[in-house]
């Protein structure tokens, strides 16, 4: 496995957000990375983790073609 690690994004509370308002972390819905992105509806860890490598795949192309331009 290749190292994914992206300075300033990670997922906290293994990307879970609060939403039942009783500080429990629902194991369905969106996740959010520590940069403050969200993604849509999601229903299962591995489904969190794979929305957060391609998160963190698009935050580097992004940071390539400001570095490339």
């Amino acid at each position: 496995m290749t190292p994914n690690r992206l300075a300033g994004h990670i997922l906290p509370n293994e990307g879970r957000i609060n939403t039942n308002g009783l500080g429990t972390a629902q194991p369905c819905g969106p996740a959010r990375c520590s940069c403050g992105a969200t993604s849509g509806v999601l229903h299962s860890a591995n489904a969190r983790r794979r929305w957060h490598r391609q998160h963190k795949d698009e935050v580097r192309a992004a940071q390539t073609e400001a570095v490339t331009e």
